[in-house]
């Protein structure tokens, strides 16, 4: 027997640990994470199943099939960028050499970072160790922001707006691709859906076996990955880990693993929570760490409206003061704003809410459908305004001019007292749509697009306080 226990190779560990990590990029998440960060690794479940879930990509990739495009929200400090575009990356030239990654976030050097870490594990004596021979760097292509290896893999980097060109990717990672402090900006935003929509989408190696991976917290209703949710409906692979259990959990079996209602307790406890709440505000904070771009309960506007069973809503033939109070703008992209209305009247001295809508038309449309609504119509004194003002008054239909001087933030904020008060009421069949429509909600103002709540604002303003019209009369009192 010690004969036969001398005859027995030894076993090399690393070689074991090489061998493990290959075939789970968890396992590989764990073991060379001490490559690239200082400080100890705090497991977490969301880790695992996050990390299963990018091995779940690569395997669909391999067999050649299509797959839907990942959607991952989760809060900062999660260790996403870790995951997703530090560790992945590298874990794919273990799983195959010749793969082509790019990725991309909202600023070239955190872009750069990331990759330089990627690099950083793949040098690392224990990377050498346990996959021995395995990667070699071409020497002429070796920078921090494009490296190759001699099996014709390639990990490239750009910025939100950056340069791809002649760059194609197998796996495309887009992380935080709007800085969190520039997500109020509408030009941000949109330069960075339509890089994403317009440049990566065009830079995948085969249209069909490709796929992006976006990872970030949520910032704005119209933030990428809003758009994304909003277009690619039903075509996209959604994981939103909110740092507090909530009803946006997806997908929602993963609330079983939330342990006294929170993702992660050891970094997120309640505590922390608290704290982040104070710093970051709650938008900030509902977007950041809970992954919906408004409050649960609203930010200005919240769910005051007074809900009147639709048999028991007053007819406009009984209200007083009744009208259509626009937001308009001329245009048939849905990405632009929307001409967006309130009918209301007043009834026992309070506000009824009797129909509301928006929509993206060309100006001749636009009047057309003016007309179909009751009137007076209240228009804001702007260009688009201007010309509907002048055109429905030329076909004998009375429209008023109604000069706004403040911005819309004063506006709603002047208006919202009405509301908070109980004297804005509603059809009860209409309440879920005014707060929540994904598009017009009024919870996620400002954080969502503003058309219908400016109307709003209007309509109330007009009804319990005072504007002005062009030629400087009292609309209402």
């Amino acid at each position: 027997m010690q004969h036969l226990k001398k005859s027995l190779p030894r076993l090399n560990p690393d070689l074991a640990i090489g061998e493990l990590s290959k075939r789970s990029f968890y396992r590989f998440f764990t073991e060379f994470w001490e490559t690239i960060e200082a400080v100890e690794l705090i497991p977490n479940w969301h880790i695992e199943y996050i990390c299963g879930e990018l091995q779940n990509v690569y395997e669909i990739w391999e067999t050649g099939e299509s797959q839907d495009d990942i959607l991952i929200n989760v809060p900062p400090g999660s260790s996403k960028s870790t995951m997703v575009t530090q560790l992945f990356p590298a874990w794919l030239w273990v799983k195959n050499p010749t793969i082509r990654t790019i990725s991309s976030s909202y600023a070239s050097d955190l872009a750069i970072s990331h990759a330089v870490k990627t690099r950083d594990c793949l040098k690392s004596d224990k990377f050498q160790k346990c996959f021995p021979g395995l990667i070699d760097f071409k020497d002429d292509s070796d920078g921090k922001k494009h490296f190759k290896n001699t099996k014709k893999g390639e990990r490239f980097v750009t910025s939100t707006g950056g340069r791809v060109t002649g760059m194609h990717g197998d796996f495309i990672i887009i992380d935080d691709p709007v800085n969190p402090e520039d997500a109020e900006s509408d030009v941000t935003r949109q330069t960075a859906c339509r890089f994403i929509k317009s440049t990566l989408s065009t830079r995948k190696t085969n249209k069909k076996r490709s796929v992006t991976i976006m990872v970030m917290q949520r910032l704005h209703n119209e933030d990428p990955a809003g758009m994304w949710i909003k277009e690619k409906k039903g075509q996209i692979r959604h994981i939103c880990l909110p740092g507090k259990e909530s009803e946006n959990i997806k997908p929602i079996e993963l609330l079983n693993n939330y342990v006294d209602g929170l993702l992660d307790v050891n970094r997120l406890d309640n505590e922390a929570l608290e704290k982040l709440k104070v710093d970051l505000g709650s938008y900030a904070f509902a977007g950041q760490i809970q992954q919906k771009p408004s409050p649960e309960d609203g930010g200005i506007w919240r769910k005051w409206f007074i809900e009147i069973p639709d048999h028991e809503f007053p007819h406009a033939s009984q209200m007083s003061d009744y009208g259509t109070d626009w937001d308009t703008a001329y245009t048939e992209k849905s990405t632009n704003a929307a001409s967006a209305y309130i009918c209301s009247g007043l009834y026992k001295g309070k506000m009824y809410i009797d129909y509301f809508d928006w929509f993206n038309l060309e100006f001749p449309e636009l009047i057309n459908k003016m007309k179909t609504l009751p009137n007076p119509h209240y228009i804001e004194a702007k260009a688009s305004g201007k010309s509907a003002k002048q055109v429905l008054t030329r076909a004998g239909i009375p429209a008023i001019e109604v000069k706004v001087e403040a911005d819309k933030m004063v506006r709603a904020r002047a208006a919202t007292p009405k509301a908070e008060a109980g004297m804005v009421c509603i059809k009860k069949s209409m309440a879920d749509k005014i707060y929540n429509d994904v598009e017009q909600g009024i919870l996620t103002f400002p954080n969502g697009k503003k058309d219908l709540a400016d109307a709003l604002a209007q309509s109330i303003l007009r009804h319990f306080g005072t504007v002005k019209t062009k030629l400087g009369k009292s609309i209402a009192v």
